[in-house]
């Protein structure tokens, strides 16, 4: 069987005998991984390393003292100088809050959900939403209940000891017939004022 690209001598030399195919593929892997080194080059002469050290430019890196005043910096101006190791912390933060204070980074992403200002909005009037109507529902429910339990908790008026409680203890009193004139107390209805 012939693969796509590569030709047969190739294809020979990358199989062994014997050899799985996921052998193989772990045997490529690890000959790919193996770069071999790459020839040092040989230290230069005494004459060859005196020109090669002439021919390198002398990197002076600017100080506080070889930077702009802050006040000159535009959007446009060169910034980089401030990133130098031997520039002072307190002048690199001076000006990279003036870079970074600027119309170019002063934009306002739209599609952060944070921006915008959520601590005023518009009233909604007369309108009733279905969350509010269901709180109002619960609430009226729960004063209605209140109202009921309040109704017969209510204490009921005090009674001759003659007399019985309620109707229930009347009866489990007398177990014969009860007289047309025996009082059953009854709890107290709310008087209207």
């Amino acid at each position: 069987m012939k693969r796509k690209g590569l030709d047969e001598a190739e294809q020979d030399t990358t199989r062994r005998p014997g050899e799985s195919f996921l052998q193989r593929v772990h045997r490529r892997k690890s000959e790919a991984r193996i770069v071999p080194p790459e020839p040092v080059a040989a230290p230069a002469t005494g004459a060859d390393a005196a020109v090669g050290a002439d021919d390198l430019p002398v990197v002076h890196e600017p100080t506080d003292q070889d930077m702009p005043p802050l006040a000159s910096l535009t959007a446009d101006s060169d910034y980089s100088g401030f990133l130098s190791s031997k520039v002072s912390e307190a002048l690199r933060r001076a000006a990279l809050r003036k870079l970074f204070h600027g119309a170019q980074f002063n934009v306002i992403d739209e599609m952060d959900d944070y921006a915008e200002d959520f601590s005023t909005f518009t009233a909604l009037g007369d309108f009733i939403t279905s969350d509010m109507r269901h709180m109002l529902e619960v609430e009226a429910r729960k004063q209605a209940e209140a109202a009921k339990r309040a109704l017969l908790d209510e204490p009921e008026p005090d009674l001759d000891d003659s007399q019985p409680q309620t109707a229930q203890e009347g009866v489990e009193e007398s177990a014969g017939p009860q007289p047309e004139d025996a009082t059953v107390a009854l709890p107290r209805q709310p008087q209207e004022t």
